[in-house]
């Protein structure tokens, strides 16, 4: 007895999902973005100094500029 054409064309759909490598991609994505969440948490605290101690950098110059 010969399958029904349809099923067959499912079932080839689905191998071909199956076989895809899109769910491969968007794995792929998350971990390069688990990474650079990572790398960003460990460079928040010096940012973070640095950008203070530029901010009173400029803040002590204003204050100069002002006061002469």
């Amino acid at each position: 007895m010969k399958k029904p054409i349809l099923m067959t064309r499912v079932r080839a759909r689905f191998n071909r999902l199956l076989k895809g490598r899109a769910g491969q991609s968007t794995t792929e994505y998350i971990l390069i973005l688990a990474i650079v969440v990572m790398i960003a948490g460990k460079l928040k605290s010096s940012l973070t100094n640095t950008i203070v101690k530029q901010a009173d950098s400029l803040d002590g110059t204003m204050s100069n500029i002002m006061n002469n």
